[in-house]
């Protein structure tokens, strides 16, 4: 099992002098179990919430924590140790679309790290409350704190995997989240972030970055679009739909433009972001598909509706043609085995 921080099977005999003993076996010193008092959620209309209260820390023994290894064919270890992927669930929770990437990546050899933010939180709601029914904001603010708490904890992983060799990929929520990981996280161990299906509200984005950016778009990406042709890395929203900025998130846009600082005006653009960065010098650039819309390893072109609350329909398309998975997979292999050089 590739699974580092499953407990380990103990004979049977030693089992039972344990029990004789009236003991019980110690977690793992890293373990972190969310406290009692973690996280509430809060309804602020109808059939909509936000999340207040302590967030849970990354916990590399919950059920859903998953660091995957790659082996040879007989389970012995690679002759190398393998670069690592971490992936940062968007905003329904940890589902087809990571697990699909991950199974994708593993058979190239790269491990993955996957995890679910809602669980370490103690929230057991499934997507269809988590993609409609909660605010960006304290989806992401509970998806940053387990994906930062996952990179520190993966850096203690030097055994197991490249700890200089380090990817964090995003989609949706976890693209937001990732992009502000970019501007905390050591290139000394990180070597690129890709963010695709960015959205510009909730957490806000970054004024600088630490690492290089790749932002993935499907060209059919109008994920809670007004209308069929609104499209994401095009999109404005209120100012109002983005946190007050906290110590715990980067600085960024989201403190020219939230509830209390400009509430009447609009989010900046995630493609205008981009430009802005990339004219300050930063390594971002932005990868388009063909034939593809939010969460191209979701599954096959679905051109569904969305209902958020109790009456805000959108047009929310998903997955892609299989052509445009392949392209993509061959587009994050290129840039593992080739990292971005470092000015």
């Amino acid at each position: 099992m590739n699974l580092p921080f499953r407990l380990a099977t103990w004979p049977l005999t030693a089992f039972l002098g344990m029990l004789a003993l009236g003991c019980a076996a110690q977690p793992r010193p890293d373990c972190k179990p969310a406290p009692e008092n973690v996280a509430e959620l809060v309804q602020i209309r109808a059939r909509f919430h936000t999340v207040q209260g302590p967030l849970a820390e990354f916990d590399p023994c919950h059920k859903l924590s998953q660091l995957t290894v790659p082996t040879r064919w007989n389970g012995s270890p690679l002759a190398i140790k393998p670069p690592l992927l971490i992936i940062a669930h968007g905003g329904g929770g940890l589902g087809m679309l990571e697990r699909n990437l991950a199974t994708a990546l593993q058979k190239k050899d790269i491990a993955t790290l996957v995890f679910d933010a809602y669980h370490l939180n103690g929230f057991e709601q499934g997507y269809p409350f988590w993609g409609s029914q909660a605010t960006n904001e304290s989806r992401q603010r509970m998806i940053y704190k387990a994906a930062k708490g996952a990179y520190e904890w993966a850096l203690t992983q030097s055994d197991k995997v490249d700890t200089r060799s380090i990817y964090l990929q995003g989609v949706s929520n976890g693209a937001a989240v990732v992009v502000n990981l970019a501007s905390v996280v050591s290139p000394e161990h990180v070597k690129a972030v890709i963010a695709e299906g960015l959205p510009g509200m909730g957490i806000g984005l970054p004024d600088q970055l630490a690492v290089p950016v790749r932002l993935v778009f499907g060209k059919l990406d109008n994920y809670g679009g007004k209308h069929p042709e609104d499209w994401m890395w095009q999109r404005k929203d209120s100012c109002r739909v983005n946190r007050t900025p906290s110590p715990d998130v980067p600085a960024g846009n989201a403190a020219r433009c939230n509830a209390r600082q400009n509430p009447t005006g609009l989010t900046e653009k995630p493609i205008d972001w981009m430009h802005r960065l990339k004219a300050q010098a930063a390594d971002i650039d932005v990868w388009f598909y063909d034939k593809a819309a939010h969460g191209i390893f979701q599954g096959p072109i679905d051109r569904k509706m969305l209902t958020y609350g109790t009456d805000n329909v959108t047009f929310s398309w998903t997955g892609s043609d299989q052509t445009a998975k392949e392209k993509m997979l061959a587009d994050l292999l290129a840039l593992i085995q080739n990292p971005p050089t470092p000015p």
